[in-house]
């Protein structure tokens, strides 16, 4: 309960409305109470043996029971009709508010999720992500706009007939009452496991979900490796366990509502011979006073079932709220001040000082790193694949924080700094260039949304992506598909280009950024990004030497560690780790050098 007050703090905006609703609840519940007494009026009035009257005392009669009956179905008939505009009153302004509260809840939990670290997303599928915002605070908002309002009319409901039937028959009303313990019982027997199979169930959707999404995204590795049908089987099976999942949390509902079936039933039964007795024998009651409690031991135990069938919904929402709550509270790995530092104007100086970092507590991925990158400069990181470049780069917009040391620019550590006004200076160029599902224009202008047109053109220009964005027939109006699937490596790559042009940052961070491309490619990109490193510290991470023979230092990293420094002249002929890189591309490109020719003899003695 403590999750679901938790939740009730989201609903403190609207309390008007929501005093407003329950004031209808009483309202609406009060009216309902009428009915059953202006029934037992009718019935205890001569209407009832009016047939067993001699004629002229029918007579007599008539014109008084008629106007009797007039008055209760005027009266009827008013109640009704005032109980349903009550009830479309209170029930929409639930909806509206409990949307609302769904909207806020989503918006922020959203935002919260932005805030997160990198280390939260590497270490949870993206269905699981979705699965928390879509689904369970859909969850949330069957809640809040239905059940909510159900437990609230439902226990009016039982509390005004409570009293009810003790101002008719306190023996009758002990025994109704005295029935109740054994709900409470039902109730409790059969919560926990409905509740503990929700949660396994959502657990297991969120499963189902990652599955999917992986399944859809890479629809091509499966394809191409003729995996169909064990995906398929994959899917089965993990269906399969939501199943089994929900039949034993419906058997356990299933009981539930059975019993509580059975105990009103038998609760009537008694009331009905009890109430018998009171009549025949004691005296006690009228045939009318019967009815009337009948009817009210039925809008007894009616809200009695419902706030079981209710409770179904709620622990499925229980388990959606938990799992809520529990993003809300992860905190982010990267933490920012409460008073950080804002960066007007930036030169560009990155320091590192004696860095260690570490994904978790058993291995260090960097080893006291310690490094300056003057303003304007160069700075290539090379070595073998997992020696730690990508995470280095990664340090810089605070992705992640060093476990160790510190990392400086233009004099101020970058943990003093706020993230927004830190990232604002950085650009990015990755290997894989995500895009948006949206146009040309749209991805170009991501990074600065205010950019003018002629700006845009001008971005695409320098990027050498002006010449194949013209040529499709909606220019830069043109939809690129998820993640950029219409277009070419190449060219997704020159928007992103385009992108940190645009952007202007004062760091640029390239990350393989030439890597996979075809030679063609490769140029039009290596220009782009020459013209983009102009004036700025550059950090590059690069196989292949054209990209890195120009820089102004090179760092060569080995097992998290700076093993060799200096320009391509020093370190090309110094007998460590990249002269042997350098060996092993001038050999592979001596070989595809002597393949071509190869390919050009065979070419001409074939004419």
């Amino acid at each position: 309960m403590t999750l679901f007050f938790r939740l009730l703090t989201f609903a403190t905006r609207y309390r008007a409305g929501i005093i407003m609703a329950i004031v209808l609840v009483f309202v609406a519940t009060g009216l309902g109470m009428i009915p059953p007494y202006l029934t037992r009026l009718l019935v205890d009035s001569q209407l009832s043996n009016f047939h067993t009257l001699d004629a002229t005392t029918r007579e007599a009669v008539r014109p008084e029971l008629w106007a009797l009956v007039l008055t209760v179905t005027g009266a009827l008939l008013g109640i009704r009709l005032s109980i349903a505009v009550v009830q479309f009153v209170r029930q929409m302004a639930m909806v509206v508010i409990g949307n609302r509260i769904v909207f806020d809840i989503r918006q922020q939990l959203y935002r919260h999720l932005q805030r997160l670290s990198m280390r939260y997303f590497e270490t949870r599928s993206t269905g699981r992500i979705m699965t928390r915002i879509l689904r369970d605070v859909d969850a949330i908002q069957r809640t809040l706009t239905g059940n909510l309002v159900d437990i609230i009319t439902n226990s009016t409901t039982i509390l005004f007939v409570m009293v009810l039937i003790f101002t008719i028959n306190w023996r009758l009303a002990f025994i109704a009452v005295g029935l109740l313990p054994l709900y409470v019982i039902n109730f409790l027997t059969w919560r926990p496991q409905i509740r503990h199979a929700a949660r396994e169930a959502r657990e297991q959707y969120s499963a189902v979900s990652g599955q999917l999404n992986d399944a859809i995204s890479g629809i091509s590795v499966i394809k191409a490796f003729t995996r169909e049908r064990s995906e398929a089987r994959r899917f089965v099976r993990e269906i399969r366990e939501i199943i089994d999942l929900n039949i034993r949390a419906g058997r356990a509902r299933t009981f539930l509502r059975v019993i509580s079936s059975l105990l009103t039933g038998l609760a009537s039964i008694v009331v009905i011979y009890v109430g018998g007795r009171e009549i025949l024998f004691a005296e006690r009651m009228s045939y009318g006073q019967l009815i009337q409690f009948n009817s009210y031991l039925g809008m007894l135990y009616s809200p009695i079932i419902q706030l079981v069938t209710i409770n179904d919904q709620i622990q499925v929402a229980m388990a959606a709220i938990e799992r809520i709550f529990e993003l809300f509270d992860t905190t982010p790995d990267v933490q920012e001040r409460r008073d950080p530092v804002i960066i007007r104007t930036c030169e560009g100086r990155v320091e590192f000082e004696h860095v260690h970092f570490s994904y978790d507590p058993t291995e260090e991925v960097l080893k006291d790193i310690t490094f300056t990158a003057e303003p304007g400069t160069i700075t290539a990181l090379v070595g073998r694949s997992g020696s730690g470049k990508s995470t280095l780069v990664n340090l810089i917009p605070r992705f992640y924080d060093p476990t160790r040391g510190r990392i400086i620019l233009d004099g101020t550590d970058l943990r003093d700094l706020q993230l927004t006004s830190l990232r604002k200076q950085i650009g990015m160029v990755m290997q894989d260039s995500f895009l948006f599902a949206g146009s040309l224009r749209d991805n170009i202008k991501y990074g600065r949304p205010d950019a003018t047109d002629a700006e845009v053109v001008q971005a695409a220009i320098a990027a050498n992506a002006h010449e194949f964005i013209t040529e499709f027939p909606n220019s830069y109006e043109t939809r690129v598909g998820e993640r950029g699937t219409r277009l070419s490596g190449g060219q997704r790559q020159r928007i992103s280009i385009a992108r940190a042009i645009l952007r202007n940052p004062r760091i640029l961070i390239l990350d393989e950024a030439t890597s996979a491309l075809d030679s063609e490619s490769e140029q039009a990109i290596q220009e782009a990004l020459e013209y983009l490193m102009q004036g700025r510290t550059t950090f590059t991470i690069a196989h292949r030497l054209s990209t890195v023979m120009n820089a102004d230092e090179i760092i060569v990293l080995d097992y998290g560690e700076v093993v060799e420094r200096g320009t391509h002249a020093e370190l090309a002929t110094a007998g460590g780790i990249y002269e042997m890189l350098c060996d092993v591309q001038f050999r592979q490109a001596v070989e595809k050098m002597e393949e071509h020719e190869d390919s050009l003899r065979e070419q001409r003695g074939d004419r």
